[in-house]
């Protein structure tokens, strides 16, 4: 495959083990990928080999995944679509991701989650859906996720 934006509408199913590493080289072996954010070079910029360090302590993987929200008050009722990902530590155990380093997450194996349908009114109702991600989908909101995580090592504080 030459052109990687011919086949971004295509759906997209991740190997068992793939992580945010793997991700890094596609960008990298298909530059053009990378024209989707403005974000993308500044992930892409990540070393595509695998960490000697390993993979963060005390998650079993992270999980990407679309989250559908019905909002009906505060007045006007709206509808919310976005992508989040999470951390994962068994079967439903969720676990915040912000404070960690993005360097601490790249070796983490990757899957794709199900659709989360979230009804808000007198009472919250949730819904779990299979669904189908593309690889636009992927690429753009795991980006979108990881654009303004954490901060850098080097920025961080150290006593």
């Amino acid at each position: 495959m030459t052109d990687a934006l011919a086949v971004l509408a295509s759906r997209l199913r991740l190997e068992d083990g793939f992580t945010l590493r793997g991700l890094i080289r596609l960008l990298n072996r298909y530059p053009d990928l990378q024209r989707l954010s403005g974000f993308a070079p500044n992930l892409a910029a990540f070393p595509c080999t695998d960490s000697e360090e390993g993979a963060a302590m005390g998650l079993d993987r992270l999980e990407f995944s679309r989250v559908v929200e019905i909002i009906g008050a505060p007045e006007p009722p709206r509808l919310e679509v976005y992508h989040i990902l999470r951390g994962c530590m068994g079967e439903n155990d969720d676990e915040e991701i912000r404070g960690w380093q993005v360097e601490n997450l790249l070796d983490i194996p990757l899957r794709l989650g199900e659709l989360r349908h979230v009804v808000f009114g007198d009472n919250v109702h949730s819904f779990r859906f299979e669904t189908v991600c593309t690889l636009f989908d992927f690429i753009d909101g795991v980006i979108w996720q990881l654009a303004f995580h954490g901060a850098p090592q080097e920025c961080a504080l150290r006593r």
